[in-house]
Order: structure tokens, then sequence, then C-alpha cells
């Protein structure tokens, strides 16, 4: 389901912050996460502006029909507060 690419942002980021909370018994930090990935992106025209919508792909063919989905690679990185 294509979504705002600021809530997709925010799912993963909150999935990290989750599986650091689970690392107990051993204590885990992550301090500097990079990820690439695959991403089906559509701009939208909403309320007067443009929006860009995002998902995973839906499939993992690539053909005639279904280019190359795009990629994006983000990082966070922590400074010594919270993430």
């Amino acid at each position: 389901m294509l979504r705002e690419l600021s809530l997709l942002l925010e799912e993963l980021h909150d999935g990290l912050i989750a599986a650091e909370a689970r690392g107990l018994p051993v204590q885990v930090q992550l301090a500097n996460v990079e990820m690439t990935l695959p991403l089906e992106l559509r701009p939208i025209l909403r309320d007067g502006g443009c929006v860009l919508l995002a998902d995973l792909p839906r499939s993992r063919e690539i053909n005639a029909w279904n280019t190359m989905p795009s990629r994006l690679t983000l990082s966070w990185s922590c400074d010594g507060g919270a993430p």
C-alpha cells in the first residue's frame, strides 16, 4: 500500500527503536544505521501541492511491465542523545 514517504520513514525509524529496546537482557545501542531500500514511488497532487507516495515494490519481477524499482539510501546516527 503506497503511503506518504514521511510515514514510511517514521515506521522504519520506530522499528529501529523497537529493535534496540528488544535487546534486553543484552544492552544494545544503535549508533549508526544505514540501509538501501528498493522503493515504488508515485508523486500525486494533493491539496494544492505534490506528495510523494512510497512503499516496497509489490513484485520482485522486472520485465517490460515492471521496471527496476527506485532505490533510497538513508542513514540515521546518534550523537549521544536520543535517536
